[in-house]
C-alpha cells in the first residue's frame, strides 16, 4: 500500500484531494469554536461586511497543506518538508496571534524574517542569481541572503495588504499557484507541484466557505494570507533558481519579470500603495481605502465580480510576459510596471469624472461661474 504513495499521479491527485477535503471538514468546526469563543472580526470604517465573521480559516490553509504535503512529499523530487513546515509554523504563530490580539507591524516582520531564516539556513533555498536584473547575474551568499529575506517580507506582505475584500487573496494565490504548478510539472518537479496542489486544494476549500456560505462564512485572516504569502515565496525561489540561464532546466526566459506577472496583482499594488504613502509621508503601513479593490467596489463591482476581475486581469499579464519574455527581464519589468500603471489610472480617472458629475448635478452654479 505504501509503495502507491511513490508514484507521481498518486501523489499529485492525494495532495489535492486530502487538502481540499481536511479544508471541507475543518472550516465548520473552526467556524464554531470561533463564535463561541468570539474570535470574529467586526466591522469597522474600513471593512465592507456586515456584521462579525470568524477570522481563522488560516488554520484550516495550514492543517490542510501541511498535511497534505507531509503525506504526499516523498520520492526523489520531494521538497524539503521538515523545514518548509518549520517555517510555516513560525508564520502561523505570528498570524494567529495578530488576528487574536494585533500585532504592531515590526513584531510581524520580525516573525516573516524568522521563518525565512529557516528556509535560507536549513532548507538552502534562497536566491543565487539574478538573470541579469539590473545587470547583476550570480551573486555571494551575503547578499543572496538580504535579497531573499527581502523577496519574502515583499511578498508575504503584499498578499496580507491585499486581502481586503472577499475571496481576492485566495483567487489571486489559486491563479498564481497554478501558474508556477504547471511549469513545475512540465519540469518534472513532483515535490513542488505536491506543493502546489496541496495549497490549491485548501483555497478551493477555503472559498467554499468564503464566498458560497452565509451560514458558515470565514475569512484567511492575517494566519491564512501570510501562509499563502510564504509558500508562494518558496515557489517564486524554485522557479527563478531553476530557471538560471546555463541550467539544463532552463526554459523560461526572463524569470524573475515572469514571477513578478504571476503576482501581478498584489505585488504591484503594494508597490504603487508604498510608493504613494511615502510620498504623502504617511507611514507605508498606515491602513487605507486606496488598493485597486477598493477602486472597483467604488464603480459599483461586488465582491465577487472585484475579484473574478482582478483575477482575470493577473491571468492577462502572465500571457503578456510570458509572449514578451524575449524583451529580457529588465525591459519586461519596464513594460509591466507601465500596463500597471495605465490600467490603474483608469478606475482612477473613472471615479474622478463621477464624482465631478455628481458635484455638477448637485451644484450647479459653482460650475457655471468657473465657466
Amino acid at each position: 500500500m505504501i509503495r502507491w504513495l511513490f508514484l507521481p499521479e498518486v501523489r499529485m491527485v492525494g495532495a489535492f484531494l486530502l487538502s481540499l477535503i481536511i479544508g471541507l471538514i475543518s472550516i465548520p468546526v473552526i467556524i464554531d469554536v470561533a463564535r463561541k469563543k468570539n474570535l470574529v472580526d467586526m466591522p469597522n470604517h474600513r471593512t465592507s461586511h456586515k456584521g462579525s465573521i470568524p477570522n481563522l480559516g488560516g488554520m484550516a490553509i495550514f492543517g490542510g497543506f501541511s498535511i497534505a504535503v507531509l503525506i504526499f512529499n516523498v520520492g526523489a523530487e520531494a521538497v524539503n518538508a521538515a523545514y518548509l513546515i518549520a517555517g510555516a509554523m513560525v508564520i502561523f504563530f505570528t498570524g494567529l496571534k495578530d488576528d487574536i490580539t494585533e500585532l504592531t507591524p515590526l513584531k510581524k516582520m520580525s516573525g516573516q524574517i524568522a521563518a525565512a531564516i529557516i528556509i535560507i539556513l536549513f532548507a538552502d533555498i534562497r536566491i543565487t542569481h539574478l538573470h541579469g536584473l539590473f545587470g547583476f547575474y550570480e551573486i555571494g551568499y551575503f547578499l543572496s541572503l538580504i535579497i531573499t529575506i527581502f523577496l519574502f517580507l515583499v511578498i508575504i506582505n503584499s498578499f496580507n495588504l491585499v486581502d481586503g475584500i472577499d475571496g481576492l487573496a485566495a483567487g489571486l494565490a489559486i491563479v498564481s499557484t497554478v501558474f508556477f504548478t504547471e511549469w513545475f510539472f512540465k519540469a518534472g518537479k513532483t515535490g513542488l507541484v505536491v506543493m502546489g496542489l496541496s495549497l490549491i486544494g485548501v483555497l478551493f476549500a477555503f472559498l467554499r466557505y468564503n464566498l458560497l456560505d452565509s451560514k458558515y462564512k470565514i475569512f484567511m485572516g492575517d494566519t491564512g494570507s501570510l501562509l499563502i504569502g510564504f509558500f508562494l515565496t518558496v515557489m517564486t525561489i524554485r522557479f527563478n533558481e531553476l530557471n538560471i540561464p546555463g541550467n539544463t532546466m532552463n526554459t523560461v526566459q526572463s524569470a524573475p519579470a515572469i514571477s513578478f506577472a504571476i503576482m501581478m496583482i498584489p505585488l504591484f499594488d503594494t508597490l504603487r500603495l508604498f510608493i504613494v504613502r511615502l510620498y504623502r509621508k504617511c507611514t507605508p503601513f498606515a491602513p487605507d481605502r486606496a488598493h485597486m479593490h477598493h477602486f472597483l467596489l467604488k464603480l459599483g463591482f461586488c465582491h465577487l465580480n472585484a475579484t473574478y476581475l482582478l483575477m482575470l486581469v493577473n491571468i492577462l499579464f502572465v500571457l503578456l510576459a510570458w509572449e514578451f519574455q524575449w524583451l529580457g527581464v529588465n525591459r519586461l519589468f519596464v513594460l509591466l510596471l507601465s500596463s500597471g500603471t495605465i490600467l490603474t489610472i483608469i478606475p482612477i480617472v473613472i471615479i474622478y469624472l463621477r464624482k465631478r458629475q455628481r458635484k455638477m448635478a448637485n451644484h450647479p452654479e459653482k460650475f457655471a461661474k468657473s465657466e
